[in-house]
């Protein structure tokens, strides 16, 4: 059995990818635990995803670059976060 990497997906949009993360996750060989997904959209559909699975999730506002990041980094550090996955995230992310 791997030993699974606490992981963050970033979704923007309809979660297709976030999906295949889920169903993949689920198999004791694949690498990664979702432990958080974040997202700048409230509407995003992968959000149904999130939901359906059980799997905490976080909304911030891009409105201000800084501020989302800052909130989102702050759950990164809560949860122990080791591994951070873009899934359609369309924006781009400091250092």
């Amino acid at each position: 059995m791997v030993k699974k990497i606490k992981s963050c997906v970033f979704i923007s949009g309809n979660g297709s990818n976030l999906n295949s993360l889920i169903k993949n996750s689920r198999d004791c060989s694949f690498p990664i635990k979702i432990e958080l997904i974040i997202t700048n959209n409230k509407k995003a559909k992968g959000l149904n995803f999130a939901r359906k699975y059980n799997i905490p999730f976080k909304v911030f506002p891009y409105d201000n670059k800084k501020n989302f990041e800052r909130n989102s980094l702050n759950e990164i550090k809560k949860k122990k976060i080791r591994f951070l996955c873009l899934a359609g995230f369309m924006k781009i992310l400091s250092k």
